[in-house]
């Protein structure tokens, strides 16, 4: 082959390859002025530095202009809080709040709308294997925390749920969701439980607020006053549950769960 028309060749190669490879790139990384233009932003601050983690959606630039990535190819990361910004999304007529987090190495960085952030401790937290009641339920071994324990076993004889309680946990955390209506009626209830898959004849939706959080009498106290004293929690056995409880530092202006009142619980129960 003469040289000439072998350079060629190599220049082609190598041409495509960096094509192929801008294309990649341009797939997982996109520039949209529509939706730039489609948020408006109402404020932007500094918060604490909180880990957690994104399976769901994608990593924007601050003003959403540029999608980095989608959170499914980052599925092992763990994200670290700096700052958080309220968009509001012009054609929702909605609210929208993004959180800036980086890897820990600094490699990675961007905002995720945080309905899509979950702490990173109880993701990766294993999960019981199999029913289990809540009398028995050792909370270390599963997504829940302590408080969330002492909540559902108020309800003795339920079975806790993994698939339940996310459904929980998700509505109760799902504050200024663009893409959930009503989370907390009757109809979002169903639209979670149906999205994970659990099976019921019969739920119940249970919305109530401790005045103390870690104390299972105050826990008590705040469903009773949602109409659930201890005769009408005891009914519930054979049932399967998950509960999600806010703990006192779970909703100041540096978390997470910012917009929501400590000490706040969401309970479902389902009869299968």
């Amino acid at each position: 082959m003469k040289p000439i028309i072998q350079g060629l060749l190599i220049l082609a190669v190598a041409i495509g390859a960096w094509i192929g490879g801008s294309r990649l790139a341009w797939a997982n990384s996109q520039y949209s002025a529509a939706r730039s233009r489609s948020v408006r932003l109402v404020w932007r601050r500094s918060m604490g530095r909180h880990a957690l983690v994104a399976t769901q959606g994608a990593r924007y630039s601050r003003h959403l202009g540029v999608r980095y990535s989608n959170n499914d190819v980052t599925l092992n990361v763990v994200w670290y809080t700096d700052a958080h910004e309220k968009l509001y999304e012009k054609g929702k007529h909605k609210n929208a709040i993004y959180y800036h987090v980086k890897s820990a190495d600094g490699t990675l960085s961007g905002w995720i709308w945080r309905g899509y952030l979950k702490p990173a401790a109880k993701h990766s937290a294993s999960t019981a294997t199999g029913p289990v009641t809540v009398d028995n339920l050792d909370w270390s071994k599963t997504r829940v925390s302590k408080r969330e324990a002492k909540l559902m076993q108020l309800f003795p004889g339920t079975t806790y749920d993994a698939s339940v309680f996310q459904a929980a946990d998700t509505i109760l955390t799902v504050d200024d969701a663009p893409d959930v209506a009503d989370a907390m009626t009757e109809m979002g209830t169903q639209k979670f439980l149906d999205f994970y898959k659990v099976s019921y004849q019969q739920f119940k939706r249970i919305n109530f607020v401790a005045k103390d959080p870690d104390s299972a009498t105050s826990i008590a106290q705040g469903l009773t006053a949602a109409g659930y004293n201890q005769t009408t929690r005891q009914q519930f056995a054979g049932w399967h549950i998950g509960g999600s409880l806010i703990g006192p530092d779970d909703g100041n202006d540096d978390n997470i769960l910012e917009g929501t009142v400590p000490g706040e619980g969401y309970l479902i129960l389902v009869k299968k």
